[in-house]
């Protein structure tokens, strides 16, 4: 895999589907052991067709269950993911849907993906049991931890693709309002923003931007000196856009 990029180790915690308030409070009291589980990378990217893996980390002195679920999912203007049933037209191929999870021990789970169409992106949910429910108030807890795909195509977006859309600062706030449009039908990752004024800069971290998808950001602007560009980053482009805030 020539044109494959990985990103980030991490753990994230989701509860259950209706979980409800016993939920919550088993997610609180599992935080710190459920630390010790771990998926990585956290997000792959590949160009025409994905053959990757991702690893499932056991610290605990427990064994566990793991069972790996493929999703779809979108993402919101403000940046939240919410999950969606797998695309037609994406084929999953997994080398094991469970496995059991030794104490102390990691496990790789092997995967193959294609899309009739491409940019395409789905999520593989290791889904982590076996938690003693006495621990947790007699709460069956359930750990869910993502590994991301994107399978996009051998083209690139361009510079001219992308535009600031706008620019505020909010009332009575030192808050800027920025708000990015993707207007090709290309995903693409922006590495960051910096916003400047004629004696102040700021940067925001990177995020992933989908194809005419726009994304909502609210920055700290601790100045009374208006904005007067934007300038943004990918790993293909970068450019500088000239923008005045409007109070």
């Amino acid at each position: 895999m020539s044109d494959h990029i990985e990103t980030g180790s991490c753990v994230e915690r989701r509860l259950a589907p209706g979980a409800g308030m016993a939920g919550v409070i088993a997610g609180l009291l599992m935080a710190a052991s459920a630390s010790a589980q771990t998926i990585r990378p956290l997000v792959s990217e590949y160009r025409t067709a994905a053959r990757g893996r991702f690893e499932v980390v056991n610290d605990t002195d427990r064994p566990l269950t793991v069972v790996v679920e493929p999703r779809g999912f979108s993402v919101s203007e403000d940046g939240e993911m919410h999950d969606e049933v797998l695309p037609i037209g994406l084929h999953v191929k997994l080398s094991a849907m469970s496995l059991r999870l030794p104490p102390r021990q990691s496990r790789f789970v092997f995967y193959e993906a294609s899309a009739d169409r491409t940019p395409s992106w789905f999520v593989l949910y290791a889904n982590f049991t076996g938690y003693p429910t006495r621990e947790f108030n007699g709460v069956n807890v359930q750990l869910e931890l993502p590994h991301i795909v994107y399978v996009l195509p051998k083209d690139r977006w361009k510079a001219t693709d992308i535009r600031v859309e706008a620019l505020e600062r909010q009332p009575g706030t030192h808050t800027l309002t920025l708000i990015m449009e993707n207007r090709s039908s290309y995903f693409g990752r922006i590495s960051d923003l910096e916003v400047r004024s004629a004696t102040k800069k700021i940067e925001t971290r990177g995020f992933p931007l989908f194809p005419g998808g726009r994304r909502r950001l609210e920055v700290q602007w601790d100045s009374d000196e208006a904005p007067d560009s934007v300038v943004v980053r990918s790993g293909e482009f970068s450019f500088a856009q000239k923008f005045t805030a409007q109070e």
